[in-house]
């Protein structure tokens, strides 16, 4: 069925307490959706950030990003009272994320939280921790032992502490139930309140796409309680971590330096890790977006000291077989596989092996032959499509930094020749749109920033660049500002929904 859909992180949502979250702004964004004709909302990674508050670098796989409760949502069931909710409200600007007053202020609020139901139904929390004891007490138990040293990594902890033994486990939970619960109680409001989210979004015919990293943090509960399942030494030291080669976006690459998988061990288990992964991110979305799909091809390893990732080198990844059990254990999965950068026959075979659909982006269309897979005219059926991703450039920046040759390809292409304007009513960006709609791909995806035409300074991310990244935040204001009307024909003529679009 053909479709679109916007991409629009949860943590840009406007609301009163400094970043988005699972409040009435999901109503609004969903009359916005239906509005338009939308039948998709993407976002990044729901699940926790880290380092540079990215959420593809979290302190663990399956937690959900506790900024992102409602402090109002608490309040009507009786969690926190009035003051406590007003006391959470963010008063700064309401244009960026600061990650870390949003982050005193949350957690304020969620203590208060956490002591209501502690003390009138403490039941709730040792349900959910029975139900998801599997990943959520290594979490918690994880969070706690970072409070106690200070947010340092946990491989700077003293060397009790670097591994989850038994015997550790069993002194801990008697010495720190109490903070241990307080994480419980974290993950059971976000599942809470995600739950009653998605289900009025599904409800009105919303489906979500959801996102999910391939590697995980260095510094995250699953290394450490896994450190099996990763290519460490015996100081638990990785040997090789990931990253890129040179690229696109980065002539150094791009070296992230999470710990690479150890496939060999994951397989004698069935990757039982990867396929409990694969699970949770199915109950937290109704699509999967898989990143860095080319990894379970080849990977590029890198030395762990090497200073940039030009020292790397191709090995050989997990291939089908991880994905023949994933199928297996959830026949119905809607996975897209985000197959950019540098894709060979490998990379296409595998994701044709495994039944998913690619990913294609206009502003790459523009390397090489007039034929690439990135141009309109050659987009398959089964393509998930964009004018660009979380870490491209808004399409007006890219359009104003193409050279002469180059727009007048673009121009050519998309029949829109002058002056390249910005803002919601742009003639060269909406031409974009209508050429992408108007394509065979089944799924389109326009990121908002193109929807209002906005510039560089609303970039989410600039991949190689630590500082400045994921702090985008929208308003009512530019949300009423989208021409919706426009959506609305676009997916009339394409095809996308059925009826008059007026």
């Amino acid at each position: 069925m053909r479709s679109s859909g916007v991409l629009l992180n949860v943590s840009s949502l406007y609301s009163d307490f400094g970043i988005g979250g699972f409040g009435s702004e999901l109503n609004d964004l969903a009359d916005f959706i239906c509005q338009g004709d939308l039948r998709w909302w993407q976002v990044l990674p729901i699940t926790t950030i880290g380092k540079g508050n990215s959420p593809y670098s979290g302190v663990s796989a399956f937690a959900g990003n506790y900024l992102y409760i409602d402090p109002i949502k608490l309040l009507e069931k009786g969690y926190i009272n009035q003051q406590e909710c007003d006391d959470a409200k963010y008063h700064g600007s309401p244009y960026t994320v600061d990650y870390a007053a949003v982050s005193v202020l949350k957690k304020r609020v969620l203590k208060c939280a956490f002591q209501t139901i502690a003390k009138t139904n403490a039941a709730i929390l040792i349900q959910y921790l029975a139900d998801n004891r599997s990943w959520l007490l290594d979490y918690s138990l994880f969070m706690v032992l970072t409070d106690m040293h200070e947010g340092k990594p946990w491989y700077e902890w003293p060397d009790e502490y670097k591994s989850p033994k038994r015997g550790l486990i069993s002194k801990l939970l008697s010495d720190l139930d109490v903070e241990i619960g307080y994480y419980v109680c974290e993950q059971f409001l976000f599942a809470q309140q995600w739950a009653e989210g998605k289900e009025m979004l599904n409800k009105r015919g919303i489906g979500v796409i959801g996102d999910m990293p391939i590697y995980v943090s260095r510094n995250s509960a699953d290394v450490w309680a896994n450190p099996e399942l990763f290519l460490l030494d015996a100081d638990l030291n990785p040997t090789k971590v990931a990253g890129v080669p040179p690229d696109y976006f980065a002539k150094d690459g791009q070296l992230w330096g999470n710990p690479i998988y150890n496939y060999s061990v994951m397989k004698k288990d069935k990757y039982s890790w990867f396929v409990a992964r694969i699970g949770r991110m199915l109950q937290l979305y109704d699509k999967l977006r898989i990143d860095h799909f080319r990894a379970f091809d080849r990977y590029w390893s890198v030395p762990f000291e090497a200073e940039t990732a030009r020292e790397g080198e191709w090995v050989n990844g997990v291939g089908i077989d991880l994905f023949n059990v994933i199928k297996e254990k959830f026949p119905n999965a809607d996975i897209i596989a985000e197959d950019l950068g540098i894709i060979d026959d490998g990379v296409t075979t595998l994701r044709r092996k495994a039944g998913f659909p690619g990913m294609r982006v206009m502003q790459f269309s523009l390397g090489g032959s007039i034929n690439s897979v990135h141009s309109p005219h050659m987009y398959e059926r089964d393509s998930v499509v964009y004018t660009g991703t979380h870490d491209n450039d808004t399409t007006y920046s890219w359009l104003m930094s193409l050279s002469h040759d180059e727009m007048a390809k673009i121009s050519d292409y998309i029949g829109e020749f002058g002056d390249i304007e910005g803002g919601e009513n742009s003639k060269h960006i909406w031409s974009v749109i209508r050429i992408l709609m108007i394509s065979a791909a089944d799924t389109v995806i326009i990121p908002f920033q193109d929807l209002v035409g906005w510039g560089t300074d609303t970039r989410m991310n600039t991949p190689g660049v630590a500082e400045g990244n994921w702090v985008v935040r929208i308003t009512q204001d530019s949300m009423r500002a989208v021409r919706l009307d426009k959506l609305r024909r676009y997916n009339y003529i394409s095809g996308r929904v059925e009826g008059a679009p007026y």
